[in-house]
């Protein structure tokens, strides 16, 4: 019985040699040492050395190699130069001795196999942190959208790192202008540490400040002043990250080091537009998406080989397909960017969420699955991951498994009021009444909250009179609903929304005179009508059939 033991003793063991990479150092030294014995061989004894000479350096190398091994099982150069390396764990095994994959080619990218996710520490084991919106003190409100971005790019670096539970943007961001405590803070967001900052832009040159504060004691961890020009942007935010992670005593792997210090672009012009162009993505309105796709082209065009804003093109085109315009040259156009973007950093998460995006709204679920797979498995705080694919899975029927996607997607990002509403949709699916109800009366205080601070939000509106209706505030929920028909009377999602409530208030003609409009207007998911539980009262109307058979799939 002892066997099966010592062999896998002696696999972790070999396994540990590689991740350390002992036998690359040790085949190094050997042909590194045969060389300089031949060489000494060949010029040593026309010098008239003694001849003990070339006998004293073999004796040397092979002295060495011992030394030789014992510091390279010790340590690990790597950017940063000479580290010691850090015992094996269980969450780090997936790592170890992982380095950025070669890109594969555009037809490969959708049948690469998603990497194995790596084990999630203990929650008690992770630091919790929030990062606030730094405060534009440009003194002109289009600057906003830059010290937006700012905040947002750090957020994105720390949530790479497993050790730490990182506050979702939606989160966070709901404190933006507010006057606050940052015990507070921390307090309603369930984090301990808080980041904290300023912004100040005078054309090329960039002032940045961050203080990382500890909420329990109200003291600084750690605060910088940085005073760079638009260049340095990018080394200031690696800065920042990397201060935090040390002050928090943070280890890092070696795959972790290198996905902090990647630099999507090298560009500040490019990263501009970037930055505009993200902050379009928020609205749900067409018009938003166009602005998007218009800056993210803007950021390609200064730098080709800008992965993040192709996929940020991508989901730019998917979104603009599933809620305003779902022409065939939307989805090719989201296909073909996400192609790309995969094609230039596989190992992006983001991207990968966005390909699974693409994948999904073209009915293409196998492929979706594989992606968005492999963007939780490379980031598993990524919230579009989990929220993308709990959509794909409701449009195939897969409620249970939808139901497991939003919850978690709600637990990176507890803010937002998405994922419940589809949560509480995929619970009526499966007929779990009472945890449908649950579901609707937490997402009405996320959906208050949200409204307060994006009061123009015409799908939230809608959203939140969908919900009002379900749990029994009937008249409240139709001035709220036609208060949003009002306001988003050209936006398909808000009409199909609409639609959604009248069915379930069993006014069938008027649900499906607004499908009719929404559809009219360049509504065409015609997998998820066909699985929406809110409709379900209109299934067997001759019109609704006849709308949903005349949508192109």
């Amino acid at each position: 019985m002892s066997e099966p033991a010592t062999t896998s003793a002696f696999g972790t063991f070999f396994g540990e040699l590689r991740r350390r990479r002992v036998i690359r150092v040790a085949v190094v030294y050997v042909v590194v040492g045969w060389i300089i014995i031949e060489v000494a061989s060949t010029v040593l004894p026309p010098l008239n050395l003694p001849d003990w000479s070339v006998k004293l350096v073999i004796v040397l190398i092979g002295l060495g190699f011992p030394i030789a091994v014992i510091m390279g099982w010790m340590f690990d150069l790597g950017p940063r130069g000479m580290e010691k390396t850090m015992p094996s764990s269980p969450d780090k095994d997936a790592d170890a001795g992982a380095g950025r994959t070669a890109a594969p080619s555009i037809a490969a990218t959708t049948t690469v196999e998603a990497p194995a996710p790596a084990m999630a520490k203990p929650e008690s084991d992770r630091r919790t942190i929030a990062v606030l919106p730094f405060v534009n003190m440009s003194g002109d409100a289009d600057n906003e959208y830059f010290s937006d971005g700012i905040s947002e790019e750090i957020l994105n670096l720390l949530s790479k790192l497993p050790q730490l539970k990182v506050a979702s943007r939606t989160s966070a961001f709901n404190f933006k202008g507010r006057q606050v405590s940052i015990p507070a803070v921390a307090q309603e967001l369930g984090v301990d540490i808080v980041l904290e900052g300023s912004v100040r832009r005078v054309g090329e040159h960039v002032r940045i400040t961050g203080q990382l504060i500890d909420a329990a004691s109200d003291s600084h961890l750690w605060s910088e002043t940085y005073d760079r020009e638009m260049k340095d942007v990018f080394a200031i935010q690696d800065d920042i990250a990397h201060s935090i992670v040390k002050a928090l005593q943070v280890t890092l792997t070696p795959r972790e080091r290198r996905a902090m210090q990647f630099v999507a672009t090298s560009d500040p012009e490019a990263y501009d537009y970037y930055l505009r162009g993200r902050s379009y993505m928020y609205s749900m309105a067409r018009r938003d998406y166009e602005h998007a796709i218009r800056m993210f082209e803007q950021a390609i065009a200064v730098d080709s080989k800008y992965a993040l804003a192709y996929a940020g093109m991508a989901d730019a085109f998917s979104m603009l397909y599933r809620y305003a315009e779902a022409s065939a040259e939307n989805a090719a156009r989201a296909n073909r960017a996400s192609e790309q973007a995969l094609a230039l950093d596989a190992d992006s998460a983001e991207a990968h969420a966005s390909r699974g995006l693409a994948m999904f709204i073209s009915e293409r679920y196998n492929e979706a699955t594989l992606e968005f797979d492999a963007a939780i498995a490379l980031n598993p705080n990524l919230f579009e991951a989990y929220y993308y694919y709990g959509l794909a899975c409701s449009s195939q029927g897969d409620f249970g498994k939808a139901a497991q996607l939003y919850l978690k997607a709600m637990e990176v990002n507890p803010a937002d009021y998405q994922a419940p509403v589809f949560l509480a949709q995929a619970y009526a699916s499966l007929g779990r009444k009472q945890d449908e109800m649950k579901a609707r009366l937490g997402l009405l205080n996320t959906v208050e909250r949200h409204l307060k601070l994006n009061p123009h939000d015409t799908r939230a509106l809608q959203i939140g009179a969908n919900n009002l209706g379900q749990v029994g505030e009937k008249q409240k929920a139709v001035t709220m609903s036609e208060q949003a028909l009002t306001q988003g009377r050209d936006e398909p999602v808000v009409l199909y929304n609409g639609a959604c409530f009248y069915a379930m208030q069993g006014d069938a003609d008027r649900a499906i005179a607004l499908l009719e409009k929404a559809v009219e207007l360049g509504w065409g998911d015609a997998a998820w009508m066909e699985h929406d539980s809110e409709l379900d009262s209109l299934h067997d109307h001759p019109r609704f059939t006849a709308l949903l058979a005349g949508i192109d799939r």
